[in-house]
């Protein structure tokens, strides 16, 4: 009997664990309101993958699963996730110098179109709409500190929305 590789299942789980701790980290100094629904989703993502974690080990001690870690070969699907990971970490080196707005927008668009969409006006309008609703309603609104590019920095010289550095 083959052993199933369950170490597949666990490098996005410590990848999203992680991710939830960057987050932890970076929103201390926000208001509570600002940060209730992370908070809610970042704390029940460490109890579902501890979850993940006991079904893995029960698994390697019955002798069902093993520690590999199987891609299952160049599929389609397993290149978008590869993809996807790097377009999450090149968000992610960009967020500081680019800004949440025009990181945001070129994630969203690198994403969608990795996945399939071609609708161009559909892309677009995304790609364009979300980041200026996180603009208005996190930054401007709220008043939350997310890093802030030559985009934020405009519409604030502009219009004076949103925070100064």
């Amino acid at each position: 009997m083959r052993k199933r590789a369950a170490g597949t299942e666990l490098i996005i789980s410590v990848l999203a664990v992680a991710f939830t701790g960057n987050y932890f980290w970076t929103v201390t100094e926000l208001s509570w309101e600002a940060k209730a629904n992370g908070i809610v989703v970042g704390g029940i993502l460490p109890v579902l993958v501890t979850l993940l974690l006991v079904r893995i080990g029960v698994q390697l001690a019955r002798g069902e699963a093993s520690l590999a870690i199987d891609f299952g070969g160049w599929t389609e699907a397993n290149c978008k996730r590869l993809a996807l990971i790097a377009i999450i970490l090149a968000f992610l080196l960009l967020l500081e110098p680019l800004g949440t707005s025009i990181a945001l927008a070129l994630m969203l668009f690198a994403a969608m179109w990795v996945m399939g969409a071609r609708h161009w006006p559909s892309l677009i309008s995304v790609s364009v709409a979300l980041p200026l609703i996180v603009w208005a309603s996190l930054m401007v609104f709220i008043g939350t500190r997310l890093p802030q590019g030559p985009f934020e920095r405009a519409l604030f010289a502009r219009t004076g929305l949103g925070l100064s550095e």
